[in-house]
Order: C-alpha cells, then sequence, then structure tokens
C-alpha cells in the first residue's frame, strides 16, 4: 500500500493533526494540483497519508466528493508493478475499473470502488517510473507554509 487519502475542506485544520499532532513529515503537495489542493506526510514507523482539498475546480471531484459524503477517507492506494495486468485482474474478479490513465509513466492510475457493509471504499491502483524519493522530489518542491497559505485563499465552497 502507497498511501491512505482523505477529503478535507480545510487543508490547514486537517494538516496541524497529520503534521503536528501526528507527527507526520511533509514530503510533498501543492495548492492547485489539476484543479485541487493536496499534501501527503510519512510517518516514522511507515505508510503515508495524503489530504486532498477544494482547488482552482470548484466543481471538481474533491468538492463533489466533500459535498455528497462530507469529509473522510477518499480513497486507498497500492502502487502495483503493472497496472494494466492489475486492472484486468480486478476486472476478472467483477470489479468495475474506471478513470483508467496510462499517459503520463511517473504516475499512472486506474480505480475500481468496493462495498463494505454498505460502505463505499475507493482504491486506486497505481504504477510509475519514480521511486517513491524521486516523487517526493518532483512533487514536493513547494514548502508547505506556501501550500497552505495558497490554499487558503480559495473561496468556501461548503
Amino acid at each position: 500500500m502507497d498511501h491512505i487519502a482523505f477529503a478535507v475542506w480545510d487543508l490547514s485544520r486537517a494538516t496541524a493533526l497529520w503534521g503536528d499532532v501526528m507527527e507526520g513529515q511533509y514530503r510533498q503537495g501543492d495548492a492547485d494540483w489539476h484543479g485541487f489542493a493536496f499534501v501527503q506526510f510519512a510517518f516514522p514507523g511507515g505508510g503515508r497519508v495524503e489530504l486532498l482539498a477544494p482547488g482552482s475546480d470548484t466543481t471538481g471531484f474533491v468538492v463533489k466528493f466533500l459535498r455528497r459524503f462530507g469529509e473522510g477517507l477518499h480513497h486507498v492506494t497500492f502502487v502495483v508493478a503493472d497496472l494494466r495486468a492489475q486492472a484486468d485482474r480486478v476486472r476478472a474478479a467483477g470489479h468495475a475499473v474506471f478513470g483508467e490513465d496510462y499517459t503520463d509513466p511517473q504516475w499512472m492510475e486506474a480505480f475500481f470502488s468496493i462495498d463494505l457493509a454498505g460502505n463505499r471504499v475507493l482504491i486506486q491502483l497505481a504504477q510509475s517510473e519514480l521511486t517513491v524519493e524521486e516523487q517526493d522530489e518532483a512533487w514536493g518542491g513547494k514548502p508547505l507554509g506556501a501550500v497552505l497559505e495558497m490554499a487558503a485563499l480559495r473561496p468556501d465552497l461548503r
């Protein structure tokens, strides 16, 4: 597993919990990555948490999710060696795969949902030619304070 992502309205508030209280180490983030804001924290014992918040796309997937479900778990990401083969295995198991994108070898992805006791859980499958360290370098160039400052300038879309 690569990371767990939570959708939140207020990136600064959520960052205080995962960064300060839980002592996550900021690794990457952007106030407007393809229309949404995100930050990602790594933890000394392993694992990562990603926070997603509205960005410049006021009708994008993060806003739609938050309006429909409220703040909470958005997706769980698994990095796989062969995305196409894994997507085929998921389909063969009876799950609909959607959002397949193989255009960028630095981050290719596909999604499917599972139902657990009536709750939908979104699973992201990803493949990257970059190591985790190279991903952090590529997508972590913006300091956390700058990301949060820019994200705070967005109107409240609730």
